[in-house]
């Protein structure tokens, strides 16, 4: 999802500054070019040998110094598709707001008209201090994007919890793509996406569920925010975190999903059922842990209402996209769900496949359409498949609009 993009990293004085050296590889694993830039301040915690190490590329820190006989800060400000400005201290954000270029980093911040993208850490009292957020507002007034900062320990034991640490990767990450990804093909659409499993309890400690991890879904929410879109993601539990930024709801059954979901629903928009969804809960809950040395018993089980669907009642200028995980028969499978769902498009995968189905970061699919056509998608990551799928949404949403004279 990077491959070949140009990422200038700017390094300031913080203790977060040798997190920024894990961010750096993480960003070369996706494929990207990267380089390095450093404060002066930067140096008393890491050496610009260790970031030239890492990328294979000269990591300047003087604003006089020359590199190819090109003005230093001009040439830096020029070659990205990206500015990352991680860890941003409250020093350096209050010299971005107020033009202030006093070293490599800030001119080149001034110089360059590329989207530039500031993560911030610090202390927790000056990321709260009414000048610090006065600086980040008007930083944000003149389009730039600043992260929130994250909430947990402190370097220093005496503050010990709260805001002002380093996101995570998979945060920084995900702004990252959000903010290269150039065609918004959903830009303002209201998209409605349903991921991961569901649980139906049996009693307070056992409950009926399924391997879903929910990447599928967090993918597709992920993809859909870097087009644009207004997304509301209802899912159910899961060991991963969903994408940053967006509206995001936890439920756990498929009664509470299907709720959420009808609540949120996107009147002229694109819903995605991509959950795996319960059929079946019990019908009984029982209030006491049910004993395995009483005497034999059975679970009745009721079905679970169909999200997509009962859904269908009110499509009326919406796009409805559909998930199908078959082991076998899975064309003629999906071509009788998307009929009886009166689906847009469904998506079909067979677990047994190599590299497709649950906790995997990759999937091998066949897209089906309402027209009949039907494309083979190959092996490929997850948010790469969901721009795909995204697409092929946009389209018929657009083709429905003009139609109907919108």
């Amino acid at each position: 999802m990077f491959s070949g993009k140009k990422i200038l990293v700017g390094v300031c004085g913080g203790i977060a500054v040798y997190k920024i050296c894990e961010l750096v590889r993480e960003l070369q694993r996706k494929n990207a070019i990267v380089r390095t830039m450093l404060t002066p301040d930067a140096t008393r915690f890491v050496s610009p040998l260790t970031f030239e190490s890492l990328t294979g590329a000269p990591a300047p820190v003087d604003l006089f110094q020359s590199y190819k006989n090109e003005i230093e800060h001009i040439e830096l400000a020029t070659w990205p598709d990206i500015v990352v400005v991680a860890p941003a201290t409250a020093t350096t954000i209050a010299k971005f707001a107020h033009g202030i270029a006093d070293n490599l980093l800030t001119a080149t911040f001034l110089a360059t008209r590329k989207n530039v993208l500031i993560i911030p850490a610090m202390n927790t009292g000056m990321w709260e201090n009414p000048a610090t957020k006065d600086n980040i507002a008007l930083l944000r007034s003149r389009g730039y994007t600043v992260v929130e900062p994250a909430y947990g320990r402190m370097a220093s034991q005496r503050e010990g919890v709260g805001v002002g640490r380093l996101p995570e990767y998979a945060v920084i990450v995900s702004h990252i793509f959000r903010n290269l990804w150039e065609n918004k093909f959903l830009a303002d659409v209201s998209v409605t996406i349903t991921a991961g499993c569901t649980r139906e309890k049996i009693d307070p400690v056992r409950f009926i569920s399924n391997y879903a991890s929910g990447k599928m879904g967090f993918a597709l929410a992920e993809a859909a925010a870097a087009m644009g879109a207004d997304v509301t993601l209802v899912h159910g539990p899961t060991h991963i975190d969903p994408p940053s930024g967006i509206k995001s709801l936890q439920v756990e059954s498929a009664e509470a999903m299907f709720a959420a979901t009808k609540a949120n629903y996107p009147l002229n928009g694109v819903l995605i059922g991509a959950a795996a969804v319960s059929d079946f809960r019990p019908a009984k809950f029982s209030n006491r842990k049910l004993k395995k040395d009483e005497a034999e018993f059975s679970i009745p089980l009721v079905k679970n209402p169909d999200i997509l669907f009962e859904l269908k009642a009110l499509k009326k200028k919406s796009v409805h996209v559909g998930f199908a995980l078959e082991t076998n028969d899975e064309i003629a499978y999906a071509k009788n769900k998307l009929k009886n769902k009166d689906l847009d498009l469904i998506v079909v995968n067979n677990p047994q496949d190599a590299g497709a189905g649950f906790s995997v970061d990759t999937n091998k699919v066949k897209i089906l359409f309402a027209n009949g056509e039907i494309i083979d998608v190959p092996l490929m990551n997850k948010l790469l498949l969901s721009v795909e799928i995204l697409k092929n949404a946009s389209t018929i949403l657009k083709n429905q609009n003009a139609a109907d004279g919108r």
